[in-house]
């Protein structure tokens, strides 16, 4: 996928003269260059068009030392979003046979875009099958997409506040331990007030860094990056939620940057 990034965010009803750029993006795309930044291994599997696009998507991959295995599509354009539509393109015919036999990474992570909606539903319970590590997580992507009854074979979830609401009818903290009862590891993101993670009876809080929010993509998407690099490492859940807690507030506060982290 590739975003539309606005310099300025605009108000309601209104319209803003700003920079504009175009970037590779998408949840899979922002949250591996964050795992990349973070000293991971990290691959993008997906699929794309045959155009310009993919080839920025390659290229900007290439770019933070992330490694790709991209379908390409010979009919469809690459998807596009902006922070009003998204056009799904190549994304909505990801198939099983674009997901690799094995998937040996220590942490996978599936979009709930990818694994909610039809046409690429079955390549993202594809790839859950298929992973071998240690984590498999899903992120729920979208309040009126999020369906529990899909998400086998992971677990560790993600989801907003608002997100989590949607799937239990709870505020964060009883949501995040309603779904700890489902999966082995919840998140619930709080953005400005941070998150929580729960394992078990377990949770723990870490805080946002404060920052001026220069973008309206990313943020959600390197706070999981982050986070499962951490997992994958054996860090504390504590350090590993402040260190997702870290990527996030940065991604927030860069403005047309392709790599997320410093």
């Amino acid at each position: 996928m590739v975003d539309v990034v606005c310099a300025e965010l605009q108000l309601e009803g209104t319209r803003v003269h700003a920079d504009v750029a175009i970037r590779a993006g998408g949840t899979t795309v922002n949250a591996a260059i964050a795992a990349a930044a973070a000293g991971a291994d990290a691959t993008v599997v997906g699929r794309v068009g045959s155009d310009p696009s993919a080839e920025l998507v390659s290229a900007a991959l290439a770019d933070q030392n992330v490694a790709a295995h991209l379908a390409r599509d010979p009919e469809l354009s690459t998807a596009l979003g902006s922070s009003v539509v998204a056009h799904r393109g190549a994304n909505a015919q990801l198939s099983p046979e674009d997901i690799p036999e094995r998937l040996d990474a220590e942490a996978l992570l599936v979009s709930g875009f990818a694994l909610f909606q039809t046409g690429s539903r079955d390549a993202a319970r594809a790839a859950l099958e298929r992973s071998s590590g240690r984590w498999a997580a899903v992120d729920l992507a979208s309040p009126k997409l999020a369906d529990l009854e899909l998400t086998t074979g992971a677990n560790v979830v993600l989801a907003t506040a608002e997100e989590a609401r949607a799937v239990t009818g709870s505020e964060p903290e009883e949501a995040a331990r309603a779904l700890a009862s489902r999966f082995e590891l919840a998140v619930v993101k709080l953005g400005e007030d941070g998150a929580i993670i729960v394992r078990g009876d377990r949770m723990e809080r870490a805080a946002a860094e404060p920052v001026e929010r220069r973008s309206a993509f990313g943020a959600g998407d390197a706070f999981a990056g982050a986070l499962l690099v951490a997992l994958a490492e054996d860090d504390s859940l504590e350090r590993a939620l402040e260190l997702a807690c870290e990527a996030g507030a940065r991604a927030a506060a860069t403005q047309h940057e392709i790599g997320i982290l410093p």
